[in-house]
């Protein structure tokens, strides 16, 4: 798969892409089996998140929040809602229609979630229903 088409799919811009087959580095001519697309997902504060949230009860089409979604924010933990809310645009149609075919295709899609330097347990129950739904698997570092 072109890496691009996942840019494009996503709207979201890669930090590094690797398409598959041959590339040229100095001397040395080696092939990729594989193509990589790594980015980082927009980061907010969870007052951002929260804004967001009740920004999407006011106008349904910015989050487009079901009843599902809901429970899930009013049950969850921190870590629940940073999830749940940044996984909603990956459910509009174009989004999971890719995630499909990379699945579909034979690949794999993941989120990996960086803790920093923090260290307090890391909680999550109504994300991983999401994740799982989305065919994302979860990477914690």
């Amino acid at each position: 798969m072109d890496p691009r088409e996942i840019t494009h799919a996503l709207a979201i811009e890669p930090i590094q892409t690797l398409a598959c087959g041959s590339s040229v580095e100095g001397a040395v001519r080696r092939l990729h089996t594989e193509s990589y697309w790594i980015a980082e997902l927009p980061t907010s504060t969870m007052h951002e998140l929260v804004e967001r949230y009740q920004s999407g009860m006011r106008e349904s089409s910015t989050l487009d929040l079901n009843k599902e979604d809901v429970l899930a924010l009013g049950a969850g933990s921190e870590w629940d809602h940073r999830i749940v809310l940044q996984l909603r645009e990956l459910q509009a149609e174009k989004p999971r229609a890719l995630l499909q075919r990379i699945i579909r295709e034979g690949g794999s899609v993941a989120l990996l979630v960086d803790r920093g330097e923090q260290r307090s347990p890391f909680v999550i129950k109504r994300a991983l229903a999401k994740l799982a739904e989305l065919g994302i698997e979860l990477e914690i570092d």
